[in-house]
């Protein structure tokens, strides 16, 4: 059934899963790009992955520290831009790319919505209300 609640898990899940694009991997170089930069690029962005996988699996079964776990999420995936920035600085492509631009706010936007959700009391009584 779809519910708030179960829309506000699987959001939080996509949305983490949407860190693996942060990864050198995906930045589009054979071989994927190296240094100290995507090695701490990499790092966070997985810790993205499974702190917002985590707090998904929190709202879904309801446990009360799924806020706690969004909000270390939130921060950790806003972190992981900086590195990012610095590794995507030394490719040839840069920020020149569209689809470049678009990760780097979709994280920036997505990390601080998810934080604002949480901190902030308006929209975070609207979520706990229908929770």
């Amino acid at each position: 059934m779809w519910t708030v609640r179960n829309l506000v898990a699987l959001g939080l899940f996509l949305f983490g899963t949407t860190f693996l694009w942060m990864t050198a991997a995906m930045a589009g170089k054979t071989p994927p790009p190296s240094g100290t930069a995507w090695t701490l690029a990499n790092v966070l962005a997985y810790v993205a992955v499974v702190g917002f996988t985590i707090a998904a699996w929190a709202v879904f079964k309801q446990y009360s520290w799924w806020e706690t776990v969004a909000v270390l999420s939130g921060i950790v995936g806003l972190v992981a831009v900086v590195p990012f920035i610095a590794g995507q600085r030394q490719l040839d492509v840069g920020f020149g790319d569209l689809g470049v631009q678009i990760n780097l706010w979709t994280h920036i936007l997505g990390s601080a919505t998810v934080l604002a959700v949480v901190l902030l009391p308006v929209p975070h009584d609207w979520v706990i209300r229908r929770l």
